[in-house]
């Protein structure tokens, strides 16, 4: 029977749950060494409070992944961040139950700074712990690897790259050559030819058999079969390159392939996103109509015209869909572009401009008029929310080009547009007024896909607002 590796953000619920008391002692340290009088109940809710956040936080983050293999280092700077993230979060739950004026400052600064002390602490130890039994001989394994002698050295390398695994190779097969034939792994025994091999595994403890997939089916069929048979679990390299990432094994129709994608997302959590999106358009769309009643107005006063303005855009992997936007330049804004091109401020496929004649009002002065108003303060995309609602874009995502920008495309930069465009993104926040090179922005795009989460995206919420509060919008 084979012993298969939990999945999921339960995976390393150990750690979890060591955390959690690492974080519930830190508490109550502070508060026993704080002893605010008459507290006790509020502190008790406090506690429960941590539990649940804690909890969450595990649900949503991925600061559990490959937690045995890191080293020290890496180690204390993932727990400062989670550690870090539930204090924060914890703080917004006080002061949302109007707590702020009695919880003591000085237990929440004590209790976060043992709270990092306690849990890398406790990750350093039990990992050892983890780690001791994991590479303890009577607790790994017997692996047969069976390869061509040529494969061998690629094989041994990749089956070990991970320093602390659950199995040990216990031989090498090889079925087709003879015993000149020379290997760079002599210090594991080598068996020459089937009859030898079937020999081995009923006089040796052997649990699984690692066939390397560069056999040929028939060959790979009945040898799993016999093993099968044997009570062996079999496990057969499907040899795709070793650098795709996110590699998952699934059935496509009828045949078992491997899936790779530059991010893979459970369905649970496409769903939390679309929820997310449903519920912030409807928001935005309350709040788009209530700008209406300003700025379409403005707008017409300004320059004569349409108060909206749609232009098609590029959506997911190239389909088409109209965007929405409140009008900030003139009606003619896109047959002068052309006539602009040279003044581009913006290294290679979009357009950016210091002082953009097209915008409305632009003629009053650098950064002055409606139409820089209505950029700078974001109002302009206001309804944009309704592309939320419909599905044609996400809350945050990669920024949509247009269609002339997308006939341009050399094809790396398509890796935008593999997840839906979003009202707000990486490198929105990290800059947007500054960046001048589109590659730059290729590799905030892509840095946010290989990065995906959740809680990435709420980060990206949170700096967009700080972001347009602090007047940093599109110039």
């Amino acid at each position: 029977m084979y012993r298969k590796i939990n999945s999921g953000w339960l995976k390393h619920w150990d750690f979890q749950l060591f955390d959690i008391i690492c974080m519930e002692v830190a508490l109550i340290l502070a508060y026993l060494y704080r002893r605010p009088k008459n507290m006790m109940s509020m502190y008790v809710r406090i506690g429960i409070a941590l539990v649940l956040i804690a909890i969450a936080v595990d649900f949503f983050s991925k600061n559990y992944e490959n937690i045995i293999q890191r080293t020290k280092w890496i180690e204390l700077w993932n727990v400062i961040k989670h550690v870090s993230v539930i204090e924060l979060i914890l703080l917004i739950y006080i002061y949302l139950t109007r707590a702020t004026d009695t919880y003591s400052r000085t237990v929440f600064v004590l209790s976060w700074g043992l709270g990092i002390f306690f849990c890398y602490g406790e990750r350093v130890v039990w990992k050892k712990v983890v780690r001791h039994i994991m590479t303890n001989e009577k607790n790994q394994a017997n692996m047969l690897l069976i390869a061509d002698a040529e494969r061998i050295p690629e094989c041994v390398r990749s089956l070990r790259i991970k320093p602390y695994r659950g199995f040990k190779i216990c031989a090498i097969a090889l079925l087709h050559e003879d015993r000149d034939n020379e290997t760079l792994e002599a210090n594991i025994p080598i068996i020459y030819g089937r009859e030898l091999m079937m020999e081995y595994i009923r006089q040796n403890v052997v649990d699984e058999v690692y066939i390397d997939g560069y056999k040929d089916k028939k060959e790979l069929s009945e040898l799993s079969d016999v093993f099968l048979n044997a009570g062996v679990t079999v496990h057969i390299g499907i040899n795709i390159p070793k650098r795709l990432p996110n590699q998952m094994v699934e059935k496509v129709g009828g045949e078992t392939a491997v899936t790779t994608s530059l991010q893979m997302a459970q369905a649970w959590k496409l769903t939390v996103k679309r929820l997310v999106d449903i519920i912030g358009g409807l928001v935005g769309v309350l709040l788009t109509g209530l700008l209406c009643i300003f700025v379409i107005p403005a707008i017409k006063i300004a320059d004569p015209g349409p108060a909206f303005f749609k232009q098609k855009r590029i959506g997911k992997n190239g389909r088409i869909f109209n965007i929405y936007k409140f009008r900030s330049m003139y009606m003619d804004a896109e047959e002068r572009k052309a006539e602009l091109m040279e003044q581009n401020e913006m290294k290679g496929l979009m357009f950016k401009m210091q002082n953009d004649p097209r915008i409305i009002g632009s003629e009053k002065g650098p950064g002055k008029g409606l139409g820089n108003f209505i950029r700078k303060t974001s109002i302009d995309e206001f309804p944009q929310f309704l592309n939320i609602l419909k599905g044609d874009m996400s809350l945050v995502g990669t920024r949509p080009p247009t269609l002339q920008e997308y006939e341009q495309y050399d094809l790396h930069h398509k890796v935008r547009l593999s997840m839906k465009p979003g009202l707000t993104g990486m490198w929105q926040v990290s800059g947007r007024s500054n960046i001048t090179d589109f590659e730059e922005v290729i590799r905030l795009d892509g840095e946010y896909l290989q990065k995906w989460s959740l809680w990435l995206d709420v980060k990206i919420l949170f700096k967009t607002v700080g972001v347009v509060l602090g007047k940093r919008g599109s110039k």
